[in-house]
């Protein structure tokens, strides 16, 4: 399903102590630590200029924080949607990420996107996930400007999806924005 021409707001969760710690999070509901706490209040100031008129987060705890604390600076509603979780990392949730990999002989900058365990979520089912939920909330609000708060997990797969390249969010807040020639992508 491809995604309605229409601009977004997109922002990732602030940090965790499993973050900082580079290990896989996926659905494991970690809280904010007191970087992240910042990160979100920070977001919020740079949001509070952007034409936002719904938020939608993950449930998980670290984007649903990360989402109040830019609803109540924005004073706009806030919405829950199950389907922009992170994706799930199965057998390897709570390891160290450069553990894994020196594990399965991967140097530190490639993908383990080949070899996640067959209990976890495949990147492909992930970019199609990201799509089809930010797909309905577009389509469900035509006349709204809408900002998902949720994981960098679905940021990649939904930008590889969008460009044909992944990028992992350097930045806490982007947006998307449909033009004539196609879609932008652009940090706040």
């Amino acid at each position: 399903m491809p995604i309605p021409q229409r601009s977004f707001y997109f922002l990732r969760h602030g940090q965790t102590d499993w973050n900082a710690e580079r290990r896989f999070q996926g659905h494991t509901d970690v809280a904010l630590n007191e970087l992240g706490l910042s990160q979100a209040q920070r977001a919020a100031q740079a949001l509070a200029s952007c034409p936002v008129d719904i938020i939608v987060a993950s449930p998980l705890i670290r984007a649903l924080k990360t989402a109040a604390i830019v609803a109540e600076r924005l004073d706009k509603p806030l919405f829950v949607d199950s389907a922009l979780k992170e994706r799930h990392f199965g057998a390897f949730e709570g390891l160290v990420i450069d553990d894994v990999k020196r594990r399965l002989g991967l140097k530190p900058h490639e993908r383990l996107v080949q070899h996640l365990p067959a209990d976890a979520e495949q990147w492909r089912e992930t970019g199609a996930r990201a799509a089809r939920a930010i797909g309905t909330w577009l389509d469900r609000h035509p006349d709204s400007m809408l900002l998902f708060v949720t994981h960098a997990g679905l940021f990649d797969a939904l930008h590889e999806r969008t460009f044909g390249a992944r990028l992992e969010p350097q930045h806490a807040a982007y947006l998307w924005q449909a033009g004539a020639n196609g879609w932008t992508c652009n940090a706040l």
